[in-house]
């Protein structure tokens, strides 16, 4: 399941049956639901400003993948669009935790918009606070882990690392595969990473995906053994 539905089944929770999906982006039903329309409450706006937010994070991720893959000459143009989507996803977000400051995962979501803008100072504030309401909450540990690699402090995406690891092992993976990007453009651009440190954490990086693909074979190895 990816982080989008993730994240709406999950609000979706948060107001009972209030189906999040149904809904469009107005303060109110749609006078064809009858003469029961109601004004929503700030919980519910706020659920509407988040998945809003989401809509135009997943925009941006789209706009950044095209401008990975796009020509030189239209690259630009793409990363624009990206920022701007991002840009949007923060406003909304922003409403989202202002409508209902007990919305962690909203502070998730500033975090990242905050984090494509290169705002990592800001970024890594906001994941602090979805933390501290939710412990534990895998998506902000793995965004805020892509800050620290952002800001070069590797033993922090480390640890990281190993508390995904051991409780979830998807956001393990995204986590274990941004490192291995972010070793690849440290070598091409140290950007200040002394040269050792670097290849420490590289051969580290390894042994985790050596390790990580060694217990998944296993895993999969005891659930067939279980069938037979």
């Amino acid at each position: 399941m990816s982080r989008r539905w993730q994240a709406a089944l999950l609000l979706a929770a948060l107001v009972g049956t209030y189906q999040v999906a149904a809904r469009a982006s107005s303060s109110s039903m749609p006078a064809s639901a009858g003469p029961a329309a109601r004004t929503l409450t700030p919980e519910e706006r706020a659920v509407e400003s988040y998945n809003s937010g989401i809509a135009h994070r997943d925009k941006g991720l789209k706009s950044e993948q095209k401008a990975a893959a796009a020509p030189e000459a239209d690259r630009a143009k793409e990363q624009k669009k990206a920022l701007d989507e991002y840009q949007k996803a923060l406003k909304d977000f922003t409403r989202a935790s202002e409508l209902n400051p007990q919305l962690f995962q909203a502070y998730n979501g500033m975090g990242f918009a905050y984090r494509k803008a290169g705002d990592f100072a800001q970024a890594l504030e906001m994941y602090d606070k979805a933390l501290q309401m939710a412990p534990g909450f895998p998506d902000a540990i793995e965004y805020r882990a892509e800050a620290f690699l952002a800001l070069n402090r590797m033993e922090d995406a480390k640890q990281a690392y190993l508390a995904l690891f051991a409780s979830d092992r998807q956001q393990a993976d995204i986590l274990l595969a941004a490192m291995t990007e972010w070793t690849a453009r440290r070598r091409a651009d140290a950007a200040g990473v002394d040269p050792a440190a670097l290849a420490a954490f590289e051969a580290w990086v390894r042994e985790r995906g050596a390790l990580a693909n060694d217990t998944a074979q296993m895993a999969i190895s005891q659930h067939r053994s279980t069938w037979q």
